[in-house]
């Protein structure tokens, strides 16, 4: 069970399967459309009410994103990198906690900022309101040739806001939904140099994902063979079921 800090909605996600696996392996959509896909299957509301995955604000989207990546994986993230420091040029591992990395950027409420009705926020002592950003507001500018202007539009009101106040939205806006999606800074070990590794949640997970997905076929190629199920009952068993499954079949076949 999984209170996402920005909307406030307690979800529950069920165990990830193959279908699920299938999805990320074979979609042709966009990262963002995928991740609405794969969350909408995944995930519902823990009083029942329809859940609208799109309308998640992108902290919750990329908040839920995490949460299944440490179910699937582990808390622990590590990541290759070499030194920038042309002397130096040494390889080196970057790596965090995604529990410490949440508590990190959770949200707050600044001081100047009041809660209005259907998500929206007002600037205090203005008459300037806005709204977060969220995945259906991405989908949605995602072909506009100036982005930031189009999701402006949809957020802020009313249009022709002053650039003093834009600037107060768009720091309130960090405030109540700080970016995941960020810049994390290692040292490398060689020469202490700074090491700049831009931590892209959504994309970054998803590759984890399709990684160890890459069995899939595999998988149901042999269980299919072995115990003559078909295709949809093994893509609807969760994923650590398939794999235990499978390795069981190999074993039983002699196969190390």
């Amino acid at each position: 069970m999984i209170r996402l800090p920005v909307s406030g909605i307690t979800v529950e996600l069920r165990p990830s399967t193959g279908a699920e696996d299938m999805l990320l392996l074979e979609s042709s959509a966009g990262e963002a459309e995928t991740s609405v896909a794969v969350l909408q299957r995944l995930a519902a509301r823990r009083d029942g009410a329809d859940f609208d995955v799109a309308s998640l604000p992108l902290h919750d989207i990329e908040w839920l994103w995490l949460d299944l990546r440490c179910r699937l994986l582990g808390d622990v993230v590590a990541a290759r990198a070499r030194c920038p420091v042309e002397s130096c040029s040494a390889p080196t591992d970057v790596s965090f906690l995604i529990s410490q990395y949440l508590e990190h950027h959770r949200p707050r409420r600044p001081a100047n900022v009041e809660r209005q009705a259907e998500g929206w926020f007002q600037l205090r002592e203005s008459e300037v309101s806005f709204r977060l950003v969220t995945a259906a507001d991405l989908l949605a500018t995602s072909e506009s040739k100036d982005r930031k202007r189009a999701l402006a539009r949809l957020t802020i009101r009313p249009e022709g806001t002053s650039g003093r106040d834009l600037r107060r939205v768009e720091q309130a806006m960090e405030a109540l939904a700080p970016p995941l999606s960020n810049e994390i800074e290692g040292r490398c070990p060689e020469c202490g140099g700074a090491i700049l590794f831009f931590f892209a949640v959504q994309s970054y997970v998803q590759c984890e994902l399709r990684y160890e997905a890459e069995f899939l076929y595999e998988d149901v190629h042999l269980l299919a063979e072995r115990y003559h199920w078909s295709e949809e009952k093994i893509l609807s068993l969760p994923r650590t079921r398939r794999v235990h499954y499978a390795e069981l079949a190999l074993r039983t076949a002699g196969v190390n």
